[in-house]
């Protein structure tokens, strides 16, 4: 029997890895031509996902649109809407032109909604808005999950792939061979922030860390997504980590995780965070930050006891990978879209 649900996004780049995320790649059945000649040329992709018993399109066409797919056979829809759709003020013609559609805004990129974008989902008439991004009232117009952008960057970034290779390394020492804390300097434009930061420490505290580049050559500038494995030697073999998160520490307001946090609790290093307190706060209830052992990144930096006391922070760390997994493994908001599919 054919499904009577379908879930649509549009594009395929960004969101495989948002439904992958959020209903597990392993729990949804490919339907499409398993040939690449024939994925380049496909109007769309289709995924069955049998709890849901819907299909899933995403439309992979850069050339097509929502208004070319014929959504006639499905009973019930969900169409994942687009920045543009809310932008445009689209919503109200998707609703009109498909019968017993329901709107979903998804957002997990580790990024702020805008004031605009934020004021236009507002008036947007959504069934469901749910970010990883926190903005002043979300919470009335959507769901905020301030761990959510790590289901999207678990998969954008290629670490599916890696759960399996980590838990493999096997224990690691202090390495007196490189100085004990390792951060990565990228503080230009609005991230300056970070360089006022990083040049007192310095200045108090010579040689005690290490700066990194993120993007060092032309070959880091053009396979981007290459250079995010090179966080298996700047976080797994550094002794200590110092990371900066994208969102100025004072911005408790509007605030959002990024595959920078993602990456040191993969890890399972000891890491201390500089990012707004609410963030840092909220991730210590279920992760273990160095934050929770020092009051501040000077006490951090400054400390003479990083060597002496390395194990014992790495075992404090060694649960931050699982507990991570045991979060992107819940799919618990499968029951949020079966509600819209099926509630009447």
């Amino acid at each position: 029997m054919k499904p009577n649900s379908v879930i649509v996004f549009q594009g395929s780049r960004y969101e495989l890895c948002k439904a992958f995320g959020l209903f597990g790649k392993e729990n949804l059945i490919y339907k499409s031509e398993f040939d690449h000649r024939a994925y380049k040329n496909s109007k769309f992709i289709k995924y069955y996902f049998p709890e849901l018993e819907a299909d899933l399109l995403f439309i992979c066409n850069s050339n097509l649109s929502l208004d070319d797919l014929d959504l006639s056979e499905y009973e019930n829809k969900i169409i994942c809407v687009s920045e543009d759709d809310i932008l445009n003020d689209k919503c109200s013609y998707i609703k009109r032109k498909y019968s017993n559609c329901k709107l979903v805004f998804l957002w997990m990129y580790g990024e702020v909604l805008t004031k605009t974008l934020f004021e236009k989902c507002k008036k947007a008439n959504l069934d469901l808005l749910l970010s990883g991004s926190n903005q002043k009232d979300i919470d009335k117009y959507g769901i905020f999950d301030y761990k959510l952008n790590f289901k999207f960057f678990y998969y954008y970034i290629g670490y599916y792939y890696l759960t399996s290779l980590v838990n493999n390394l096997g224990k690691k020492e202090f390495d007196e061979k490189q100085l004990p804390i390792f951060t990565y300097s990228k503080a230009v434009g609005q991230s300056s922030w970070r360089k006022d930061i990083l040049d007192n420490l310095h200045g108090n505290f010579p040689n005690k860390i290490c700066n990194g580049n993120s993007i060092n050559d032309s070959y880091d500038l053009e396979f981007t997504k290459y250079k995010h494995f090179e966080t298996i030697n700047d976080y797994y073999f550094r002794n200590y980590t110092l990371i900066f998160e994208t969102i100025n520490i004072t911005n408790n307001t509007e605030y959002f995780t990024t595959e920078k946090t993602f990456k040191g609790l993969f890890f399972n290093t000891p890491f201390y965070l500089m990012a707004p307190s609410e963030m840092v706060n909220n991730l210590k209830k279920d992760f273990y930050l160095l934050n929770s052992d020092f009051e501040s990144e000077e006490e951090f930096v400054g400390s003479e006891n990083l060597k002496e006391n390395y194990q014992m922070y790495c075992d404090k760390s060694k649960d931050n990978l699982k507990n991570l997994l045991e979060y992107i493994k819940d799919y618990k908001y499968t029951e949020t879209f079966k509600k819209l599919l099926y509630d009447k």
